[in-house]
């Protein structure tokens, strides 16, 4: 039997509450979620929250979400704004100690590429139109086939390659100009080994039952960054 496809459990969450539905939805995309955080917060508890907050949001606006939407490139455009509005009201110092930790492995051990481009990864990603973000978040963040890129993105399979050959150049001039020189090749192999990490033991379980949970209590913070995303 084949696997339900995203818009299938969304719909299922939406009109039966479906705890299976939004578990499956959580797993699926968990790792993609936490992984953008992480990359944001550079601190494990802080990336934890922020990927909360992503799917306590995903499940109060799943009903508005249609069957055009990519729902992964949805869950990371979501996650870069929840880190973002995270650091801005709470951990800017932090963030800032972030950055010059990474510029000071940069200089001092000659890191690859991943630890290169990983800084200013979300910022390139930003510069992407929506078509050309979803092509790259679907093949490195999900390592999905050109097949099943241009299956996603309603296209065949020889322009979804030219789509993401594209992109990838985007991004290399984006480097580019930031004093990282690396060619497409290597830029689309860090993506495809270094963009995404497992999200921590356990985190899926927490997030799952405080999205199915009516009145589920979250900390202060948890509701207040809820709250502020959903208003950007």
């Amino acid at each position: 039997m084949p696997e339900a496809d995203d818009y299938e459990l969304l719909a299922r969450y939406v009109r039966d509450h479906s705890e299976e539905a939004f578990a499956t939805l959580v797993a699926r995309h968990i790792n993609l979620v936490y992984s953008a955080a992480l990359r944001h917060a550079g601190n494990s508890h802080q990336a934890e929250e922020i990927t909360q907050v992503v799917f306590l949001i995903l499940a109060r606006k799943a009903g508005n979400l249609s069957s055009e939407t990519i729902l992964s490139g949805w869950l990371y455009k979501t996650a870069r704004l929840t880190a973002a509005n995270y650091l801005r009201t709470e951990i800017r110092r932090q963030h800032r100690e972030q950055e010059a930790h990474m510029q000071s492995l940069t200089h001092e051990s000659k890191p690859g590429a991943w630890l290169q481009i990983a800084p200013a990864l979300d910022a390139a990603m930003e510069h992407l139109n929506e078509t050309d973000h979803n092509a790259v978040v679907l093949r490195f963040f999900e390592g999905r086939s050109f097949s099943e890129v241009g299956g996603a993105l309603g296209t065949s399979e020889d322009t979804a390659r030219k789509r993401i050959n594209r992109a990838v150049e985007k991004l290399r001039k984006f480097f580019t100009k930031r004093g990282i020189v690396l060619s497409a090749v290597t830029i689309a192999g860090a993506l495809s080994t270094g963009s995404v990490q497992a999200a921590p033991a356990g985190l899926a379980a927490s997030i799952t039952t405080a999205g199915l949970t009516k009145g589920a209590v979250v900390s202060g913070s948890t509701f207040a960054l809820i709250k502020s995303t959903l208003k950007l």
